[in-house]
């Protein structure tokens, strides 16, 4: 795939020669952004203005405002991008089908379980799930029958407790240690593709089927041999063309089941076919794509931008999030990622943020009305020293505090001891481990 390239700035000089005011959408990293069209204390940068650090900033401003005007003699300036670096990706958004945008009833499924009292049934469930889809998995590595009715009665009990509170799984999925199983991607995935369903409201049946063809859709890879499956790094060209061939093997081996839905094979033909047409394996477009094989899609490819390179190498959700964004009308059309961040939030839950302060701080709770200002647990200083006993702090209790502003959504971890992998799987009420330390709240 060819290198995508920053939209085209539409630019309108303002009084003075150093400043121009752009839309927010035509932002780029490295830019001084010096006044703003809505009211600074809405948003969580400082009022003197400030330098773009990274594509969460972008994303923050696109929350607040329509556009800025930024300072060229203190930051990037439009001019200098080359002209035709900002011809390709505008281009290719223009000329990406348009479709039907998908009915969202948000309200279709009221909350009414909390995490604390999901936590722990949802935790058992999902690493029931986990072993039990590796062991299908092996059979079908070992050309034995696919044991579908093994996992069903898993599959059902994780639906039903994402439709009763999604942040559950969200929590589980963002604070896990490194998975135990090769195929835990495609439970992940399944889990990721339920909850956007949710959040569109769709029946619950078709929620079922999702979660059972996004989970299937790489079954095919068992087929594979292994240097393919545990390759690292890019394809060459004769691998990608044996690496694709694992749809095609999936539907064949699905297809001596006549009991599976039709829904489920189209999201297996489909989990990789792009909204511009530049997927594989048949190069289909626009509204030809399922919409339950485009739910799929979006959460295997937001599964991988997680965990990169088969490496496991953890990135945070919110630079996920952002990455994702980038490949709107691309690979997916905008509705469903923007529904996407609606349900992850401008800080997810179970991912760490670094504050105004310095101290890194994991969110607990978004709060619906102030979504800027989440209940996060305080882990380390801001000399980076990790707190014996966390401190958990409402940021939208008292938004004058010397606490009340998030800066980063994705702290940098690596320069501390802290790390997700060292967490239990539950901040609400249960035991929580930091590498030799252990406490309870």
């Amino acid at each position: 795939m060819g290198k995508l390239y920053p939209m085209p700035i539409n630019e309108s000089p303002l009084s003075s020669d150093h400043l121009v005011k752009l839309d927010c959408r035509d932002l780029l990293v490295g830019m001084y952004v010096s006044e703003l069209d809505c009211s600074w204390s809405d948003t969580p940068f400082p009022l003197n203005g400030f330098h773009l650090k990274n594509g969460e900033d972008i994303q923050t401003l696109l929350k607040f405002c329509k556009s800025v005007t930024i300072d060229i003699n203190r930051g990037a300036s439009p001019q200098k991008l080359k002209k035709s670096q900002l011809t390709i990706l505008s281009s290719a958004r223009k000329s990406a089908p348009a479709i039907t945008a998908l009915k969202v009833n948000r309200d279709a499924y009221p909350v009414n379980q909390t995490i604390k009292q999901q936590i722990d049934k949802a935790h058992a469930q999902y690493l029931l799930l986990q072993e039990q889809f590796q062991s299908v998995a092996d059979q079908v590595r070992k050309h034995n029958e696919l044991e579908l009715a093994l996992i069903r009665p898993s599959i059902n009990v994780l639906v039903d407790l994402i439709l009763a509170n999604p942040q559950t799984l969200i929590w589980i999925l963002n604070t896990e240690s490194s998975p135990r199983y090769k195929t835990a991607y495609c439970v992940r995935a399944a889990i990721w593709a339920t909850i956007l369903a949710r959040q569109f409201g769709l029946v619950e049946s078709e929620i079922r089927l999702l979660f059972l063809g996004t989970l299937l859709a790489d079954i095919g890879m068992q087929l594979l041999p292994e240097r393919l499956v545990n390759k690292r790094g890019p394809f060459r060209k004769k691998q990608f063309l044996a690496y694709r061939k694992h749809v095609e093997f999936g539907l064949d081996l699905l297809s001596h089941y006549p009991d599976i839905d039709e829904r489920v094979l189209r999201i297996v033909r489909c989990h990789h076919e792009r909204h511009d047409g530049r997927g594989f394996p048949r190069g289909v477009r626009g509204k030809q794509l399922p919409p339950l094989a485009r739910f799929a899609n979006l959460a295997y490819c937001f599964e991988r931008l997680l965990h990169t390179n088969l490496e496991e190498r953890r990135v945070s959700p919110a630079h996920a999030i952002s990455r994702l964004y980038k490949q709107r009308e691309l690979k997916f059309p905008e509705q469903l990622i923007v529904e996407f961040i609606h349900i992850m939030g401008m800080y997810p839950i179970g991912s760490v943020v670094e504050l105004n302060t310095g101290e890194l701080a994991l969110v607990l709770e978004q709060n619906t009305s102030e979504r800027m200002f989440p209940v996060v647990a305080i882990l380390a200083t801001p000399d980076q020293s990790i707190l014996a006993k966390p401190a958990i702090a409402d940021l939208a209790a008292d938004q004058s505090s010397a606490k009340s502003r998030i800066v980063s959504g994705s702290a940098d971890m690596r320069a501390v001891t802290l790390r997700l992998e060292d967490y239990t799987f539950s901040f609400f009420g249960k035991r929580l481990g930091i590498g030799p330390l252990s406490f309870r709240l």
